[in-house]
Protein backbone atom coordinates (compact mmCIF):
# COMPACT_ATOMS: atom_id res chain seq x y z
CA UNK A 1 0.00 0.00 0.00
CA UNK A 2 1.59 3.47 -0.64
CA UNK A 3 2.43 5.74 1.94
CA UNK A 4 0.08 8.53 2.61
CA UNK A 5 2.51 11.84 1.65
CA UNK A 6 1.62 15.58 3.18
CA UNK A 7 -0.88 18.12 0.40
CA UNK A 8 0.10 21.41 -1.13
CA UNK A 9 2.25 23.68 1.04
CA UNK A 10 -0.21 26.05 2.54
CA UNK A 11 0.05 29.04 2.48
CA UNK A 12 0.42 29.62 -0.72
CA UNK A 13 2.85 32.16 -1.86
CA UNK A 14 2.48 35.83 -2.02
CA UNK A 15 1.45 37.41 -5.81
CA UNK A 16 2.04 40.89 -7.20
CA UNK A 17 -0.97 43.54 -6.83
CA UNK A 18 -1.77 43.23 -10.28
CA UNK A 19 -3.91 46.12 -11.69
CA UNK A 20 -5.32 46.82 -8.43
CA UNK A 21 -8.86 46.46 -7.47
CA UNK A 22 -11.26 44.84 -9.43
CA UNK A 23 -13.88 46.85 -10.80
CA UNK A 24 -12.65 50.19 -9.28
CA UNK A 25 -12.44 52.64 -12.19
CA UNK A 26 -15.03 55.33 -12.34
CA UNK A 27 -17.94 54.18 -14.54
CA UNK A 28 -17.39 57.40 -17.16
CA UNK A 29 -13.83 55.93 -17.92
CA UNK A 30 -14.74 52.92 -19.15
CA UNK A 31 -15.71 52.80 -22.51
CA UNK A 32 -11.95 52.43 -24.09
CA UNK A 33 -11.84 48.69 -21.75
CA UNK A 34 -14.86 47.38 -22.42
CA UNK A 35 -13.80 48.30 -26.43
CA UNK A 36 -10.81 46.75 -25.61
CA UNK A 37 -12.06 43.71 -24.89
CA UNK A 38 -13.37 43.11 -28.28
CA UNK A 39 -9.91 43.09 -29.03
CA UNK A 40 -8.83 40.74 -26.85
CA UNK A 41 -11.14 38.31 -27.32
CA UNK A 42 -10.23 38.50 -30.78
CA UNK A 43 -6.74 37.87 -29.47
CA UNK A 44 -7.79 34.82 -27.92
CA UNK A 45 -9.78 33.24 -30.55
CA UNK A 46 -7.15 33.78 -32.67
CA UNK A 47 -4.48 32.51 -30.56
CA UNK A 48 -6.63 29.39 -30.39
CA UNK A 49 -6.66 29.18 -33.88
CA UNK A 50 -3.14 28.90 -34.52
CA UNK A 51 -2.32 26.33 -31.45
CA UNK A 52 -1.54 28.83 -28.88
CA UNK A 53 -4.26 26.52 -26.95
CA UNK A 54 -3.40 27.39 -23.61
CA UNK A 55 -2.85 31.42 -23.69
CA UNK A 56 -6.34 30.85 -25.35
CA UNK A 57 -7.82 29.23 -22.64
CA UNK A 58 -6.40 31.55 -19.72
CA UNK A 59 -7.02 34.81 -21.71
CA UNK A 60 -11.11 33.85 -22.58
CA UNK A 61 -10.72 33.05 -18.44
CA UNK A 62 -9.66 35.84 -17.45
CA UNK A 63 -12.77 37.41 -19.82
CA UNK A 64 -15.41 35.60 -18.37
CA UNK A 65 -15.27 37.85 -15.41
CA UNK A 66 -15.63 35.31 -12.64
CA UNK A 67 -12.10 35.26 -11.17
CA UNK A 68 -12.31 31.78 -10.20
CA UNK A 69 -9.50 29.26 -9.65
CA UNK A 70 -7.91 27.95 -12.73
CA UNK A 71 -6.85 24.14 -12.47
CA UNK A 72 -3.70 23.80 -14.02
CA UNK A 73 -2.26 19.93 -15.31
CA UNK A 74 1.68 19.78 -14.21
CA UNK A 75 2.37 16.91 -15.73
CA UNK A 76 1.27 17.97 -19.16
CA UNK A 77 3.19 21.54 -18.40
CA UNK A 78 6.29 19.40 -17.51
CA UNK A 79 5.74 16.89 -20.47
CA UNK A 80 5.91 20.43 -23.10
CA UNK A 81 8.65 22.00 -21.17
CA UNK A 82 11.51 19.71 -20.28
CA UNK A 83 13.18 22.17 -18.00
CA UNK A 84 10.35 22.54 -15.43
CA UNK A 85 10.85 18.39 -15.16
CA UNK A 86 14.36 19.25 -14.20
CA UNK A 87 13.67 21.53 -11.86
CA UNK A 88 11.06 19.26 -10.48
CA UNK A 89 13.73 16.14 -10.45
CA UNK A 90 16.72 18.42 -8.77
CA UNK A 91 13.47 19.42 -6.25
CA UNK A 92 13.19 16.23 -5.62
CA UNK A 93 16.25 14.66 -5.48
CA UNK A 94 17.40 16.92 -2.75
CA UNK A 95 14.92 15.63 -0.23
CA UNK A 96 15.50 12.14 -1.42
CA UNK A 97 19.63 12.66 -0.69
CA UNK A 98 18.67 14.25 2.77
CA UNK A 99 16.49 11.59 3.80
CA UNK A 100 18.37 8.38 2.17
CA UNK A 101 21.77 10.01 3.98
CA UNK A 102 20.58 9.51 7.41
CA UNK A 103 21.44 5.90 8.59
CA UNK A 104 18.69 6.39 11.47
CA UNK A 105 16.08 6.52 8.18
CA UNK A 106 16.86 2.88 7.05
CA UNK A 107 13.91 0.82 6.81
CA UNK A 108 11.51 3.87 7.95
CA UNK A 109 8.96 6.06 5.57
CA UNK A 110 10.07 9.51 5.75
CA UNK A 111 7.57 12.33 4.53
CA UNK A 112 8.62 15.29 3.10
CA UNK A 113 6.84 18.98 2.22
CA UNK A 114 8.98 21.40 1.16
CA UNK A 115 8.83 25.44 1.19
CA UNK A 116 7.51 27.24 -2.37
CA UNK A 117 10.95 27.89 -3.10
CA UNK A 118 11.36 27.56 -6.60
CA UNK A 119 9.79 29.61 -9.72
CA UNK A 120 10.32 28.04 -13.46
CA UNK A 121 10.06 30.84 -16.00
CA UNK A 122 8.85 30.33 -19.58
CA UNK A 123 10.72 30.32 -22.40
CA UNK A 124 8.73 33.54 -24.46
CA UNK A 125 9.79 31.94 -27.91
CA UNK A 126 10.16 28.30 -27.56
CA UNK A 127 7.82 27.85 -25.50
CA UNK A 128 5.43 30.42 -26.94
CA UNK A 129 1.96 29.05 -25.63
CA UNK A 130 2.99 28.24 -21.86
CA UNK A 131 4.84 32.03 -21.74
CA UNK A 132 1.26 34.13 -23.08
CA UNK A 133 -0.59 31.56 -20.49
CA UNK A 134 1.58 31.55 -17.34
CA UNK A 135 4.58 33.32 -17.42
CA UNK A 136 6.51 32.44 -14.84
CA UNK A 137 5.29 29.83 -11.91
CA UNK A 138 5.60 29.00 -8.52
CA UNK A 139 6.85 25.08 -7.86
CA UNK A 140 7.19 22.80 -5.05
CA UNK A 141 7.14 19.03 -4.22
CA UNK A 142 5.93 16.77 -1.34
CA UNK A 143 6.07 13.19 -1.33
CA UNK A 144 7.03 9.86 1.17
CA UNK A 145 10.56 8.10 1.32
CA UNK A 146 11.17 4.49 2.24
CA UNK A 147 15.00 4.38 2.89
CA UNK A 148 15.87 0.19 2.22
CA UNK A 149 19.48 -0.66 3.79
CA UNK A 150 21.98 -0.79 0.93
CA UNK A 151 22.27 -4.44 -0.69
CA UNK A 152 25.80 -4.40 0.42
CA UNK A 153 28.06 -2.76 2.61
CA UNK A 154 29.26 0.39 1.80
CA UNK A 155 26.95 0.45 -1.65
CA UNK A 156 24.15 3.72 -1.59
CA UNK A 157 20.67 3.04 0.14
CA UNK A 158 17.96 2.24 -2.47
CA UNK A 159 14.99 3.73 -1.87
CA UNK A 160 11.02 3.98 -2.75
CA UNK A 161 9.73 7.70 -3.52
CA UNK A 162 5.84 8.18 -3.72
CA UNK A 163 6.18 12.32 -4.88
CA UNK A 164 3.46 14.91 -6.55
CA UNK A 165 4.60 18.52 -7.50
CA UNK A 166 2.63 21.65 -7.45
CA UNK A 167 2.30 24.92 -8.99
CA UNK A 168 0.95 28.16 -8.22
CA UNK A 169 0.88 31.64 -9.96
CA UNK A 170 -1.56 34.53 -10.51
CA UNK A 171 -3.00 35.62 -13.72
CA UNK A 172 -2.49 39.28 -13.32
CA UNK A 173 -1.40 42.49 -15.11
CA UNK A 174 1.30 44.56 -14.61
CA UNK A 175 -0.61 48.40 -13.22
CA UNK A 176 2.54 49.92 -12.16
CA UNK A 177 3.91 50.49 -16.09
CA UNK A 178 1.89 53.65 -16.43
CA UNK A 179 3.36 54.12 -20.04
CA UNK A 180 2.39 50.86 -21.24
CA UNK A 181 6.14 50.45 -22.62
CA UNK A 182 5.13 46.69 -21.98
CA UNK A 183 3.14 44.78 -24.60
CA UNK A 184 2.76 41.60 -26.16
CA UNK A 185 1.95 40.67 -29.63
CA UNK A 186 -0.41 37.71 -30.34
CA UNK A 187 -0.64 36.75 -34.03
CA UNK A 188 -0.31 40.66 -34.90
CA UNK A 189 -2.74 42.15 -32.05
CA UNK A 190 -0.85 44.29 -29.99
CA UNK A 191 -1.78 44.18 -26.72
CA UNK A 192 -0.57 45.99 -23.09
CA UNK A 193 -0.26 44.99 -19.54
CA UNK A 194 -1.88 48.23 -18.69
CA UNK A 195 -4.42 47.76 -21.28
CA UNK A 196 -5.14 44.18 -20.33
CA UNK A 197 -5.17 45.17 -16.61
CA UNK A 198 -7.41 48.00 -17.36
CA UNK A 199 -9.95 45.66 -17.79
CA UNK A 200 -9.31 44.34 -14.48
CA UNK A 201 -10.74 47.80 -12.92
CA UNK A 202 -13.01 48.20 -15.32
CA UNK A 203 -14.83 45.01 -14.32
CA UNK A 204 -15.43 43.17 -17.20
CA UNK A 205 -12.38 41.08 -16.63
CA UNK A 206 -10.96 39.52 -13.47
CA UNK A 207 -7.47 37.72 -11.97
CA UNK A 208 -7.41 34.50 -10.71
CA UNK A 209 -5.34 31.85 -9.55
CA UNK A 210 -3.59 29.10 -11.47
CA UNK A 211 -3.09 26.22 -9.06
CA UNK A 212 -2.85 22.25 -9.46
CA UNK A 213 -0.80 19.45 -7.98
CA UNK A 214 0.65 16.32 -10.70
CA UNK A 215 -0.52 12.99 -9.99
CA UNK A 216 1.20 10.68 -7.07
CA UNK A 217 4.31 9.12 -8.92
CA UNK A 218 7.00 6.08 -7.96
CA UNK A 219 10.21 5.99 -8.47
CA UNK A 220 12.47 3.40 -6.54
CA UNK A 221 15.97 2.96 -7.79
CA UNK A 222 19.63 3.41 -5.63
CA UNK A 223 20.48 6.65 -4.40
CA UNK A 224 23.58 8.14 -6.41
CA UNK A 225 25.87 10.43 -4.75
CA UNK A 226 25.96 12.95 -7.92
CA UNK A 227 22.95 13.91 -10.77
CA UNK A 228 19.62 14.19 -10.46
CA UNK A 229 17.07 11.50 -10.24
CA UNK A 230 15.02 11.00 -13.91
CA UNK A 231 11.77 11.10 -12.26
CA UNK A 232 9.15 9.02 -14.39
CA UNK A 233 6.20 11.85 -15.22
CA UNK A 234 3.20 11.25 -15.36
CA UNK A 235 0.31 10.64 -18.12
CA UNK A 236 -0.11 12.36 -20.96
CA UNK A 237 -2.84 14.91 -21.22
CA UNK A 238 -4.83 16.45 -24.01
CA UNK A 239 -6.27 19.23 -21.11
CA UNK A 240 -7.18 22.44 -23.32
CA UNK A 241 -5.32 21.41 -26.51
CA UNK A 242 -7.07 21.04 -30.07
CA UNK A 243 -7.60 16.98 -29.84
CA UNK A 244 -9.27 17.25 -25.60
CA UNK A 245 -12.68 16.29 -25.86
CA UNK A 246 -14.42 18.59 -22.99
CA UNK A 247 -13.63 21.62 -25.27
Amino acid sequence: MAPQIPGMPMPLPPTDPGAGKHNSQPWYSRADDIAFAKVALAAALAADVKGLTHASAHLRHYLSNTGKDLELDPDQIQQDDPKLKQLVDYIVTGAVRVTASDTGNYDKTIQFQLPWSWDHTFDKDDKRDWFLAIGSVHVTACGAVTVHKPDTEGAQPRVSVYFQFHLFDRYNWDGTNKNDTKKTEILGIEVGDVQLGGLHTAGVAKEFNMIGSSVIKLYEGVVSTSGFIDLPTGPESRKDTHTDPTR
